[in-house]
């Protein structure tokens, strides 16, 4: 495969992705257009996981052979870089070995490129490479944005609590104050 145009090259590399993770077992969804920070979304049974995909075929001639540099040029430029917030998951494809690479946001994130190695233990990225149990695992909490408060929760099994009555109070009573316990001591 040697698509040179890079739109149609990222194209084609997210069908292969969606198509290796529905054989896999996941559900895909895709977002229309292309202004998303992400390029696909799997649903894990109501969580969401948003994965950005890069492909390359490039290999680094200035380095051994064998090393591939996928560009994590942004939708909104060459000078802005990708945030930790923007994706869950980045994908890197590297064409020339049929090889995947699953890297947590964390990991990828504020990068310019990922130069990937297959088969190089030394190479920082090898520990991700063919990692698709990453995605299966719980989705990543969501990062607090600044200025931005957001609560999220998970509610199992549901059940309202009692509905309680109003109980009469006599109005020349003290106050009850549950706090405040009265102990008696015997003493021998």
């Amino acid at each position: 495969m040697d698509i040179r145009n890079h739109k149609k090259r990222g194209q084609w590399a997210e069908l292969r992705f969606m198509t290796k993770a529905i054989e896999l077992g996941f559900q895909v969804a895709k977002p229309i257009g292309d202004s998303a920070q992400y390029d696909v979304i799997l649903d894990l049974g109501g969580r969401f996981v948003r994965v950005q995909i890069k492909s390359t075929f490039f290999q680094a001639s200035n380095l051994k052979p064998g090393n591939f540099v996928a560009s994590l040029f942004h939708i909104n430029g060459p000078n802005h870089r990708y945030e930790r917030s923007d994706f869950d998951y980045l994908v890197v494809y590297c064409i020339p070995k049929d090889i995947w690479y699953i890297i947590p946001s964390a990991e990828a994130s504020r990068k310019h490129a990922i130069r990937v190695c297959p088969g190089d233990k030394q190479n920082q990225w090898e520990p991700y490479r063919e990692a698709w149990h990453l995605l299966h695992d719980r989705a990543p909490a969501p990062l607090q944005k600044k200025d931005r408060f957001d609560l999220y929760a998970i509610v199992e099994d549901y059940v309202p609590p009692p509905k309680l009555r109003k109980q009469k109070t006599n109005k020349n009573a003290p106050p009850h104050r549950p706090y405040l316990q009265e102990l008696s001591f015997r003493t021998k």
